[in-house]
């Protein structure tokens, strides 16, 4: 299995982000705002806009909690957390609903999946490494305070770090 060690830590690659295609090869593109029925006449978030791609991992993430990388072409881009990778991935990232492209959904998702097919789109390798990891807050903040990946907006949740855990 392939690793990278980022300061001090092992993570794995878990593959190449790899979405959904159309017959011809060329990646699906989907505009789930369209499908929303917008009853309180919400406005699309920042991100809520634009085209998206449909991607997931391996179910075999379910339940592991941790940190993970987002690499493009080599270079760290994103370092987020997450309670269950594949519901990150397979059901946050990987595929948008038409709720979360509104005010008071998921900006963060639709931002990411859309950085992520416009990379795939420049033929570019986007690839995803995983630490499994208790202490995800501090690792994601250390990490994201000495690489400053140019997709992170924050620092992380520095205020659910635990001071006492050991365990990485």
């Amino acid at each position: 299995m392939t690793q990278k060690i980022i300061s001090e830590y092992q993570f794995q690659l878990v593959g190449k982000i790899k979405p959904n295609t159309n017959p011809d090869g060329t990646i699906t593109e989907f505009q789930p705002q369209s499908r929303y029925e917008n009853k309180k006449n919400l406005k699309l978030n920042k991100y809520g806009s634009g085209s998206f791609c449909k991607f997931t991992i391996d179910r075999k993430y379910s339940k592991k909690t941790g940190v993970y990388l987002i690499f493009v072409d080599d270079y760290i881009m994103y370092v987020g957390e997450c309670d269950d990778f594949f519901k990150r991935f397979g059901m946050g990232y990987g595929i948008i609903s038409p709720r979360n492209c509104f005010d008071g959904g998921q900006p963060t998702n639709c931002r990411i999946n859309s950085v992520i097919l416009s990379e795939l789109k420049l033929e570019k390798s986007v690839e995803l490494y995983f630490l499994e990891s208790n202490n995800r807050f501090k690792v994601e903040h250390e990490l994201i305070l000495s690489l400053k990946p140019s997709w992170n907006k924050t620092s992380g949740k520095p205020s659910k770090i635990i001071t006492k855990q050991t365990s990485y």
